[in-house]
């Protein structure tokens, strides 16, 4: 087993960059005060107002961010419609509801990097349901105070998923967990395929008729578990579903069949911890330099497949 660990070690080092320095500093105070201005454009109903990229978005123009029962999110305008826009609807049928209160519990903040926990009351409004959810972010700011990358984790999301199941089965009157998940399938897939006949018109249709999207999201494609909202699930799809009306050309493509390179099966286990993915370190410059998750880059520091 210790020979295994060395060469699986020795393996990766091998395919690792270092990362580079970034220059901006804040006190431990502005990274609190940044961290909390986040939270609060986050809540409901102000969220509203951050669903269209601009200069004065949260986010700079070439934000990376990553979710991780999702994908990864590249560039403002992608990253102010899912963050913002997900969660700005409570009148649209789905397991997410509006973000109404939050709480940071964990902070630890250097330079420019911020790392917290944080309790968010969401209002889960179609299975009426008020939650709390836990959130682990790391965010990185530039000199302007944006956020140039963000890594955001859901903390106890299977679990989460059990009161939410209960609620469901409350509203259909049912017990059964099978019964249950059918009518909460049958609820996002005429959500969903409602969104794509009234949103996904022309060079954007992804599917023939309404009856077939019923059918292909209830027969054809699985449900999902909750980490499985990045692939070629029904639960992706209902993330997906949520951004359409933003940006049908972009996001109608994520609820058809194909799943449009965000809700498919094209990576594994493996693939998705490995990923290089971010243009800096999480870890201060100068320690953890072999960092696996940093991507490799050109001499203007774009990013290099």
């Amino acid at each position: 087993m210790l020979v295994l660990l060395l060469v699986l070690y020795h393996f990766i080092a091998s395919t690792i960059v270092s990362a580079r320095p970034n220059g901006t500093h804040y006190s431990y105070h502005e990274l609190w005060m940044l961290q909390n201005y986040f939270w609060q454009n986050f809540l409901y109903p102000t969220n509203r107002g951050h669903i269209e990229a601009n200069d004065s978005s949260i986010f700079a123009a070439d934000v990376q961010g990553r979710v991780h029962a999702t994908r990864t999110f590249d560039g403002r305008e992608l990253n102010n419609e899912y963050i913002f826009g997900l969660f700005s609807q409570p009148d649209h049928p789905g397991i997410f509801g509006p973000p109404i209160a939050y709480n940071i519990t964990q902070f630890a903040a250097t330079d420019n990097t911020a790392a917290a926990t944080t309790l968010i009351t969401f209002n889960i409004t179609t299975f009426q349901l008020v939650v709390p959810a836990a959130i682990d972010t790391w965010f990185q700011y530039d000199s302007s105070g944006k956020i140039t990358q963000y890594d955001a984790v859901f903390r106890w999301l299977d679990y989460l998923f059990v009161p939410l199941m209960q609620a469901a089965g409350k509203m259909f009157h049912l017990n059964d967990s099978v019964q249950i998940q059918n009518r909460v399938a049958a609820l996002l897939a005429d959500t969903i395929c409602q969104t794509h006949q009234d949103h996904c018109h022309e060079a954007n249709q992804q599917y023939a008729s309404k009856e077939d999207c019923v059918v292909f999201l209830t027969q054809r494609v699985r449900f999902g578990l909750p980490y499985e909202m990045g692939r070629n699930t029904l639960l992706c799809r209902e993330v997906h579903d949520n951004m359409v009306r933003f940006n049908p050309p972009v996001h109608c493509p994520h609820i058809g069949p194909g799943g449009g390179g965000y809700c498919v099966d094209d990576m594994t286990y493996q693939q998705v911890v490995l990923e290089k993915y971010f243009r800096h370190s999480w870890v201060p410059y100068g320690y953890a330099d072999h960092n696996p998750w940093v991507a490799p880059q050109d001499g203007a520091g774009q990013l290099v497949d």
